[in-house]
């Protein structure tokens, strides 16, 4: 089965993470379909918006697949860092409006994923975090440089120094997400946005999108360069091993 669906409904493609037992974990694999999808969808003449999701009812996704992760060496680490950050930006300078579908778990890249997005949708039960700290390390795929942008220096640094899980009514508060929806009617509550924007034109969708993004500051490379090697000079310390072995025994 494969770790990405693909389904087109009228002018929106909605993309499901796939792998409920893994809750959603981002595999190479599922990252490699991700970039792949995203490349074969930039240039449709036939869509006007992508949705984003995850299989099952307990996580949009969890984060990372920390177990391809463990073998890693330091430079191994910045390498992955890198090309997930890639695709994190393929999906932030999509064309088209982007909108993350979230239920449950969204924790780690899960979170980073959903950062890349126009904009985030959440279900009453949702949670956010970044919990790298709590194994060493700090987030790698863009989120040190889009969560400070959207919810402020204050709430960014309590998130990401304490790994401390935010449930869906503070994420509403502190402009995490868009909207709050009940589980049940989650789906419902983004088609209403996602049909609103589909009526639009698409040539004034993608105009909208590019010129927005013109009015945000243009040190994105050099973040995400020390990110990438904040994450890469942490890698391996016996401080990160004790965390792993932690996390994989409960």
């Amino acid at each position: 089965m494969s770790s990405l669906l693909v389904e087109k409904e009228n002018q929106v493609v909605l993309l499901t993470l796939n792998r409920p037992e893994k809750r959603n974990a981002l595999s190479t694999e599922l990252l490699e379909s991700l970039k792949k999808v995203l490349a074969e969808l930039k240039d449709a003449t036939d869509i006007k918006a992508l949705v984003i999701t995850g299989a099952g009812d307990k996580a949009f996704c969890a984060g990372a697949d920390i177990k391809e992760q463990t073998r890693f060496t330091p430079e191994q680490a910045f390498n992955h860092m890198r090309w997930g950050q890639s695709i994190f930006d393929d999906i932030e300078r999509f064309p088209l409006p982007t909108i993350a579908m979230i239920d449950g778990f969204a924790l780690g890249g899960g979170l980073e994923l959903a950062l890349a997005c126009d904009m985030r949708f959440a279900s009453a039960r949702a949670t956010f975090g970044n919990p790298e700290i709590t194994l060493g390390n700090h987030p790698g795929w863009g989120g040190t440089q889009r969560l400070p942008k959207l919810v402020g220096q204050a709430h960014a640094r309590q998130i990401m120094f304490t790994g401390t899980p935010v449930d869906a009514g503070r994420a509403l508060r502190i402009g995490l997400v868009n909207d709050v929806y009940p589980v049940e009617t989650l789906k419902e509550g983004v088609w209403q946005t996602v049909d609103a924007i589909a009526r639009h034109y698409a040539p004034a969708l993608k105009s909208v999108k590019s010129v927005v993004r013109v009015s945000e500051p243009d040190n994105a490379y050099a973040g995400m360069l020390a990110e990438a090697f904040g994450v890469s000079q942490l890698w391996g310390a016996q401080a990160q091993k004790e965390a792993q072995k932690e996390f994989f025994g409960k």
